[in-house]
């Protein structure tokens, strides 16, 4: 008996150690009374366990059972107790946020000796730990008791096993619960917050103690461990903490770098993060709250409803765009900047419960209202950005240096008794309610344990005590992350493991240095020197490669062309930019329907025949297809945005085209100078932004001749019959003629821009008849689909506008002005910007190297483009946007040519001045003339739009005239006529609902007159917003509106 006493005397902190270890995860959050009237916070059986385990330590401390003494977190948690107490006394005696009242001063002491309850499983665990053994044993115990909650939060899920929820006051006293469908899992936690916070802990922990265990049974059974408590983490939903497991395995392999090294680590590190990630996003709610955060579910949801959809049957009504499809179908496929959403409630509230308001003795159902903040993110947010984090804030102004005191921060009056306290923010708690000196003594604890882990890395010679301090690095880093978006310290299960875990590895760390008697190093990274050195050896290697230079030309390529993107399309070439515009707009509202592309004029100007369909047959719609696209996968953007963004990055694949094959035919250097001249020639930077054809015109095109030159490359090996081979050439060839045909789909003018095709071909097989015949029907397999897409379009003259004109239609070709705006306005003053000429020149001067003549065929081919469309490239400047390629590469040349000069004729530095000066001034003159190409000129036809968008019905026409151009009537989003034809009558007789103008003409005046004629019988018209800048006229009575 005496021995068993004394054994129980020895040993009873670690049995009692061991029992909190499963009793704390285990037992459900059940109350046993109330602590304070009225307050959530309830006694608890575990609390009982805690303060026997607490009161049995003190008096083996007081018997020097135990000792302090050699502990690295006594001095820093009694610092941090003693700045509470501190807190404490202020806020009752000085600052006074607590009244000096029973019930408030119980509360913040309770507070305050849920703290110290909390760190003293701490000093119970590091003092129970005499040996290793305990320590491992501790570990097993863990690993069982987490395998049992993430069984009984299975059984919650999927047998309905009851749930006890500390969620709200009602449900803290004890109420047995059971999840719905989508209920998140709580377990024995009473929270999912604080069960997600826990199987993070446990997960780190798990991981880093699998990669140290060397038995593959071992490994199997932990590795099912992982399994089940990730699980829970998922059915918690918690994006939080599993943001905090994501950055404790990052810490926790950090770890494992000093005993491993760095290759090892950032393989395993890569495949759990990978893994994790990958589960994550395929089961469970966890995935749908990512995908509603990242809108990813709304992304490939338009992409997916988009590839589904059928192309339809031509419209039978007098616009495919008045069409009213079902509300549901409008709504997925409608661009948010069209069809502006209306919700109801946020993202993440389900059902509204209206407020139960007293009024005159009764209860009253109050719609509940929510604030922006809510829509903009979710309800969740929204409390924490509008509420409890401007509370914590305001409580640490009170008194900056020792806070507001513990509880204090919910308060809305100064008397208020506040039935749970909640910040959802551990920093910005700690700096409420204990102020910076606080908040700085509770963090360095954990920057001390981190510390103290990472020194000790050395001594730790046992795998699995090594393992369980690189996982306790991990949940210290995770629960860092964890406290931004919840209070998890003071989370009272999750605090209580905390703190239990923290007391065993550091224990274990205490008995290693009690027992090493040499002077302990560094850590050191195995094999650091020679990482470092590949490290560096493959960065630079990396810096040095063609494709890390050409992804830095290409991200500031991309920064210049998002100036201005958000701006209204009302710049520049606006109205031939809203036709294009308007094909995607009602491709994105009304389904993509390749073969009936319309837009918003209806009348002749265009064709010279009436369009009541809106047809809009120029080029085949690829372009607005693409767009289309951009505008599923950037959600939350306008239509205006989407266009740009599509020629945007289909210039920046343009100029990966370009530098392949420059680089090919002429040089490395040539090929680099091309693109960045490219890139950022002003010119070049605002119409390769624009929403037209041409910048995808130009993409197709290069990526034409692209293919085709790696097509006649791979055709010379087909000799050696291998099926890698012919299958690689059967590739090209099908993407060649992909590019090749789409490109003249765009424009058939891509024709021009072809012949450097006709070269690499004869070039390679010679001018024989086999090889004429080849390209010959290469040529005219390319051409079938613009045959087609021909003679579908003459089925439809009406949406066909007049293009011969674009020819020769002012007889401009070869007079002196065709050379004047061709050469000397557009190519010296608008692209070349006077200065860069030279360099033009030299590069048509400069002798071919390897390219042999392909740039000028390419160049001869640009030069026939311009004059056989003589009066198209004058009269529109950005038609010259096929001319940028073979310039860029031109001006490259010559820049190569002028460091190629003798020195005997001039010297280096002479050459870089002048290069510096011709490009400088070329890019400053360039930009002059184009920079006021962004401005709005006229913004009172977008606010004149925008009134006939908020106040007229989607189905209705409008007539806006402003010259026949249609960028006015585009900004009204209404299908309708750009220029008055014949009479009003006429044109109501057509179907005009409204009439709106910025320019007040003498029919704008008649029109106005009528609908203010005193005598109420003779008005035929209404008005329906009347400003000094524009007016909007209902032109047909309210009955005969489109609803």
């Amino acid at each position: 008996m005496r021995k068993l006493l004394k054994w129980l005397d020895n040993n009873h902190l670690s049995l009692l150690a061991g029992f909190l270890l499963i009793f704390i995860p285990l037992y459900p959050k059940l109350p046993l009374f109330d602590v304070l009237p009225g307050y959530i916070v309830r006694v608890r059986l575990e609390d009982f366990f805690v303060s026997v385990t607490l009161i049995l330590w003190l008096i083996s401390l007081w018997r020097k059972k135990v000792e302090l003494r050699g502990n690295p977190l006594a001095k820093p948690i009694a610092l941090y107790l003693t700045i509470g107490l501190l807190s404490l006394i202020s806020a009752v005696f000085i600052i006074r946020t607590v009244p000096f009242e029973l019930l408030h001063i119980q509360k913040v002491i309770l507070h305050f000796l849920r703290r110290i309850e909390y760190f003293s499983l701490f000093f119970v665990f590091y003092s129970s730990i005499k040996n290793t053994k305990t320590l491992k044993i501790y570990l097993g115990i863990l690993i069982i008791t987490s395998l049992a909650v993430a069984f009984y939060g299975f059984g919650q899920k999927y047998l309905y096993w009851p749930a006890f929820s500390t969620m709200n006051r009602e449900f803290a006293k004890g109420w047995m619960l059971y999840l719905t469908q989508h209920a998140r899992v709580l377990s024995t936690f009473g929270g999912h917050y604080d069960l997600a916070a826990f199987t993070m802990m446990v997960l780190i922990l798990f991981w880093s103690l699998f990669f140290s265990i060397k038995h593959v049974l071992g490994k199997i059974a932990l590795l099912g461990a992982i399994a089940a408590v990730f699980w829970t983490l998922i059915l918690t939903a918690s994006r939080t903490s599993f943001l905090a497991y994501i950055a404790g395995i990052t810490m926790m392999f950090f770890f494992w770098m000093f005993r491993k090294g760095f290759f090892w680590s950032m393989k395993r590190w890569i495949f759990v993060l990978l893994l994790s990630i990958f589960v994550m996003l395929s089961f469970g709610d966890l995935s749908e709250r990512f995908t509603k955060l990242l809108k990813i579910e709304e992304r490939l949801g338009g992409i997916k409803l988009l590839v589904l959809s059928p192309f339809g049957k031509p419209p039978d009504n007098r616009a495919v765009f008045l069409v009213n499809n079902p509300k549901d179908q409008l709504s997925q496929i409608t661009s948010s900047s069209d069809q502006p959403p209306t919700p109801l409630r946020p993202s993440d509230v389900n059902e509204d419960f209206p407020l139960m308001i007293p009024t005159g003795g009764t209860l009253s159902a109050v719609p509940r209202t929510y604030s922006k903040t809510a829509f903009t993110y979710d309800l969740s947010t929204a409390i924490r950005f509008d509420a409890l984090w401007p509370m914590a804030i305001a409580g640490f102004k009170k008194n900056p240096v020792l806070g507001s005191g513990y509880s204090t921060l919910n308060k809305t009056q100064f008397n208020q008794f506040t039935e749970a306290e909640s910040t959802d923010n551990d920093y910005l708690r700690a700096l409420g309610e204990t102020g910076i000196l606080g908040f700085l003594a509770f963090f360095s604890i954990q920057a001390i344990i981190l510390f103290y882990l990472w020194r000790n890395i050395p001594i730790m010679k046992d795998p699995v005590l090594f393992a369980g301090a690189a996982g306790l690095g991990g949940i210290v880093a995770g629960l860092l992350v964890n406290a931004i978006y919840i209070d998890v310290y003071e989370s009272s299960k999750v605090a209580f493991m905390y703190w239990a875990i923290v007391g065993i590895i550091v224990a274990g760390i205490r008995l290693l240095q009690t027992q090493n008697k040499e002077k302990v190093g560094m850590p050191q990274v195995p094999g650091l020197a020679d990482t470092v050195n590949t490290i560096r050896t493959k960065t630079l290697t990396m810096i040095k490669s063609d494709t890390f230079l050409l992804g830095v030309v290409l991200a500031f390529s991309l920064y210049a062309r998002l100036y201005k993107i958000n701006t209204p399309l009302a710049d520049w070439h606006s109205w031939r930019q809203a036709d294009t515009s308007a094909v995607t707009r009602n491709f994105v509202k009304y389904g993509v329907n390749l073969l009936y592309p319309t837009y918003d004029d209806l009348s002749n100007v265009a064709s010279g025949q009436d369009n009541p369909k809106g047809y809009r047959f120029v080029e085949f719609p690829l372009y607005n297809f693409a767009a289309v696209i951009i505008d599923k996968i950037f959600v939350g953007y306008n239509i205006e945005v989407s266009g740009r963004l599509t020629s945007i990055f289909a210039s920046l694949g343009s100029m990966v085209f370009l530098f392949a094959l420059i680089r090919k035919y002429v040089g490395r250097v040539e090929a680099f100078l091309s693109v960045i001249i490219f890139g950022f020639l002003p010119y070049n930077i605002y119409f390769s932004r624009v929403i037209l054809p041409e910048p995808f015109l130009v993409f197709t095109t290069l990526g034409s001749i692209y293919f085709f030159d790696r097509l006649v490359s791979t055709f010379k090996t087909l000799l050696s019959f291998e099926n890698r081979v012919i299958l690689k050439a059967g590739l090209l060839f099908i993407v060649s003629v992909l590019f090749c045909a789409s490109a003249l789909l765009v424009k058939p003018y891509a024709l021009f821009l072809f012949l450097p095709l006709v070269y690499i071909w004869f070039k390679a097989y010679g001018y024989t008849k086999k090889s004429i015949l080849i390209l010959m029907l290469y040529f005219v397999i390319i051409s079938v689909p613009f045959l087609f897409w021909r003679y579908w379009i003459s089925h439809f003259p009406e949406g066909i506008p007049a293009s011969m004109w674009l020819l020769n239609g002012d007889g401009i070709r070869f007079k002196g002005a065709f050379f004047y705006w061709i050469f000397a306005d557009r190519l010296v003053r608008l692209i070349a910007g006077y200065w860069g000429l030279p360099l033009l020149l030299f590069g048509i001067l400069a002798r071919p190297k390897k390219e042999g003549w392909f740039l000028y065929w390419f160049g001869i081919g640009t030069l026939l483009y311009l004059i056989v469309f003589a009066t198209g490239n004058v009269r529109h400047d950005y038609y010259q946007v096929l001319t940028i390629p073979i310039i860029s590469i031109f001006a490259a040349k010559g820049i190569v040519f002028l460091f190629e000069i003798p020195t005997k004729l001039i010297s280096r530095v002479l050459r870089i001045v002048i290069l510096l000066a011709i490009l400088v001034f070329s890019f400053m003159f360039g930009w002059y003339h184009v920079r006021d190409y962004y401005n709005i000129n006229h913004p009172e036809i977008v606010e004149a739009g925008s009134i006939v968008e908020r106040k007229t019905s989607t189905k209705a026409l409008v007539i806006a005239p402003y010259g026949g151009d249609t960028a006015f009537l585009y900004q009204t989003r209404r299908a309708g006529w750009p220029i008055v034809q014949g009479s009003i009558d006429e044109l109501i007789g057509k179907g005009a609902d409204y009439y709106v103008s910025v320019a007040f003409d003498d029919l704008t005046k008649e029109l106005i007159n009528d609908a203010t004629n005193p005598d109420l019988t003779l008005r035929h018209y209404k008005i329906i917003d009347f400003t000094p800048t524009y007016v909007l006229i209902q032109l047909v009575s309210d009955n005969k509106l489109p609803q």
